[in-house]
């Protein structure tokens, strides 16, 4: 009955616990670093080792970690941070700058914290590395909790769902004028 207990407070058949509860900072970005260390940098092995490491999670801190990663992903939702990616991969859509949000997160604190505050600081990444064809991230969570509890796993609305800064419009300079670096580099 534990796992029940936990899932459904105690009650056999009942609603699922609906929560906006954050993992911690901490926990959440060690957990990150660890399987970023331990890929080497390989997105796709990162994305095996993190759905392992949720596997060992209790639902409920599955659901905190979601949450935190939908919280991180909905605050990079710039107009600045797309414009950034629109010019190193030439042409970004909502999909993509979605999975390039998720691959953001998956680079650890430092990194994300530094590209969110200064998109153009990616001019000094390969772009060989940096990722908007991975969606996986997004998706581990959820399925880890399924695969665990047998159930889908409630959803608490975290993430900014709304685009914020100013637009910009890519039939003009105003992506040249507002990314120089960039621009250089991959116009």
């Amino acid at each position: 009955m534990g796992l029940l207990s936990n899932l459904f407070g105690g009650k056999k058949g009942g609603a699922l616990i609906t929560t906006s509860d954050l993992m911690p900072d901490d926990q959440f970005w060690k957990l990150i670093k660890f399987t970023h260390e331990k890929s080497k940098g390989d997105f796709e092995a990162q994305q095996q080792i993190l759905h392992k490491e949720l596997q060992k999670l209790r639902p409920i801190d599955i659901i905190h970690f979601d949450n935190k990663f939908r919280k991180l992903r909905g605050e990079a939702y710039t107009w600045n941070l797309w414009g950034a990616i629109y010019i190193i991969n030439g042409g970004c859509g909502d999909d993509s700058f979605m999975d390039f949000r998720g691959w953001l997160i998956a680079q650890g604190k430092d990194f994300y914290y530094q590209t969110v505050s200064n998109p153009e600081s990616l001019v000094d990444v390969d772009s060989d590395r940096i990722n908007v064809d991975w969606e996986g991230m997004g998706y581990i969570p959820n399925t880890v909790f399924e695969e665990n509890t047998g159930v889908k796993m409630p959803s608490a609305q975290v993430e900014n769902i709304e685009i914020t800064g100013e637009e910009w419009d890519e039939n003009n300079d105003e992506l040249k004028n507002k990314f120089p670096l960039l621009w250089a580099k991959y116009a």
